[in-house]
């Protein structure tokens, strides 16, 4: 009990950004006593659970952990409801409902995780924040989600510490604070020496549950493929910014193959070409590339009609998938200065008044 009540006030107090020192002053005692709180030595009296709960927003009944932990599955249809009520009421009330759940659930570390990944995504289709001239809300969300990246990546659990660090990096890369990147990318692990995914289909098949093992190992397909495909884009980008302008044509007809090769969908196999053409700053190819990966995301992907993927089951609420993905794409031409050199055609016009439809057989050289 003493231990369950110390770990759920530590929680508590770091999602509100507390020090000891502040909460041992804000409720009348020493910092030795909250100290011996959180590591479970001692309990605070009866008489100031109140008042603690009051301090850390929440109720006696969370503060004694009353509330059962998340599932993986419970975590992931809050993550799923947060989606929702993002398309339905925007931003501020998906933003307002995590931290609502965080309270709720201050034990969930994955919660607290894939919470604030969802939100990253949410902002990068938020960009009202920033065009009604909110951009000091939108750097306090900014700041908000990098605190629970943070509070993430002091996980218990090695792979939720690591997911949170590297997204950490990937932040901190993109605001050219490169020291700090390199700092979190020499705390991630190498890669492991078993690989658990491939032992468990292992045991599928001992126990002749064939149709497990299908799924584990198409599921390690796809996301081999996908990962593939970002090294083949990074590759690209590469051998622009060297000059080697053959090699990058040669590097995207290779991702292009290797995609049509392990059946992804049309928008993997584009996506290189998106990325070479951009470099190039070539419009024509670059907004017929687009047009192609939009009405890929708008159809939707079949994964389960290829042998490669039989046994692979769609997840629920997964048909939302494309739609939001169709919007986040648009987004990001629209607002991102890369793509600035697209903007100013009656093609780019074109898509945006038809809502992203275009012609598919787009994404190649002609020449």
């Amino acid at each position: 009990m003493k231990e369950e009540l110390g770990r759920t006030i530590q929680q508590l107090r770091k999602v509100q950004c507390y020090t000891q020192e502040q909460m041992a002053d804000a409720v009348g005692v020493s910092v030795a006593a909250v100290s011996k709180w959180e590591n479970g030595v001692s309990c605070p009296d009866v008489t100031m659970l109140p008042v603690l709960a009051r301090y850390l927003d929440t109720d006696v009944n969370t503060l004694l952990s009353f509330h059962k932990k998340l599932s993986e599955a419970e975590a992931a249809s809050l993550i799923s409801e947060l989606s929702d009520i993002f398309f339905d009421s925007g931003f501020e009330a998906a933003y307002a409902f995590l931290l609502e759940k965080i309270r709720e659930y201050p034990g969930s570390d994955m919660l607290v995780l894939n919470g604030a990944m969802a939100l990253s995504g949410a902002m990068a289709l938020s960009s009202t924040l920033v065009m009604d001239g909110d951009q000091k809300a939108a750097e306090r969300y900014e700041e908000e989600i990098e605190r629970l990246y943070k509070k993430a990546s002091e996980s218990d659990d090695p792979a939720i510490c690591s997911q949170a660090r590297f997204m950490l990096a990937s932040r901190y890369m993109g605001r050219e604070d490169y020291d700090g990147a390199e700092a979190l990318i020499d705390m991630l692990p190498d890669e492991q020496a078993y690989d658990k995914r491939q032992m468990q289909a292992n045991l599928c098949l001992a126990r002749n549950q064939l149709a497990a093992a299908g799924e584990i190992e198409e599921r390690k397909l796809m996301l081999a493929a996908n990962s593939l495909n970002m090294v083949f884009v990074t590759l690209i980008e590469i051998a622009v910014r060297e000059g080697r302008l053959e090699d990058a044509q040669y590097l995207a007809e290779a991702a292009d193959s290797t995609a049509r090769a392990l059946d992804m969908w049309e928008y993997t196999a584009q996506l290189p070409w998106f990325e070479l053409y951009t470099h190039r700053k070539d419009r024509d190819n670059c907004l017929k590339t687009l047009g192609s990966m939009l009405a890929s995301v708008t159809d939707g992907w079949n994964y389960t009609s290829s042998p490669l993927y039989r046994h692979m089951r769609k997840k629920e609420g997964e048909e939302r998938f494309g739609p939001r993905m169709r919007e986040s794409l648009l987004s990001a031409v629209e607002h991102d200065e890369r793509y600035a050199f697209l903007r100013d055609s009656e093609e780019w016009n074109r898509i945006i008044s038809a809502g992203g439809g275009t012609d598919r057989g787009a994404g190649q050289d002609e020449t």
